[in-house]
């Protein structure tokens, strides 16, 4: 069991690390770059985040269940993976205000074609082909306060339980993940061990 809790926080750290740099890049780059290259990077980022967590919670799952030889040293490794992941959605709560607005400066500064102001293109031109549709500006966008929590206590208790809600799933899935991957570690270690 102490292989998993091992490599389950190494992997954890990592992960941890690449969530924080996914969900920090908004604020890191500038606006007018993220114009340019419009939502999808930051979209690309968080699914990068996301793959690199699976990732890390396979091989920490897999090295446990090869070095202890067991399924649940793997699982444990996959929770810890998830719970110090976790941490970093907690890490990223004092700077939910600032990339509030960092988004409500690309809708109002992406307005022509950066696609940050809910009615735009992605760049693929200015101008769509002939007979094709476009909504008006600002109709696929959300009505003003409509993604902002209720206030007060109300608000809090929702933050928290979509937080713990976000936090359990991951950890969950990072605990699956790492068992599936513990399974191929204990059948290559035995394999290993009988020639």
């Amino acid at each position: 069991m102490l292989a998993g809790v091992r490599f389950g926080a190494v992997a954890g750290v990592i992960a941890f690390a690449s969530t924080l740099a996914a969900n920090l890049a908004i604020l890191v780059l500038r606006p007018a770059d993220l114009c340019r290259v419009g939502p999808l990077s930051i979209i690309l980022l968080n699914l990068g985040a996301a793959f690199i967590f699976l990732l890390l919670a396979g091989a920490a799952g897999f090295a446990a269940g090869r070095a202890d030889g067991t399924v649940p040293s793997a699982a444990l490794a996959g929770v810890v993976v998830g719970a110090i992941s976790g941490c970093a959605v907690l890490a990223l709560i004092p700077f939910g205000p600032a990339m509030m607005h960092r988004l409500m400066e690309l809708t109002t500064l992406c307005a022509d074609g950066g696609s940050f102001g809910g009615g735009g293109s992605f760049g693929f031109g200015t101008s769509p082909p002939p007979g094709f549709l476009t909504p008006p500006p600002g109709a696929l966008a959300p009505p003003p306060g409509a993604l902002t929590p209720p206030p007060g206590p109300a608000g809090l208790v929702f933050q928290t339980i979509g937080i713990l809600f976000g936090v359990g799933f991951g950890t969950a899935l990072a605990a699956g993940v790492a068992a599936l991957a513990g399974l191929i570690g204990v059948a290559t270690r035995s394999r290993s061990h009988h020639s």
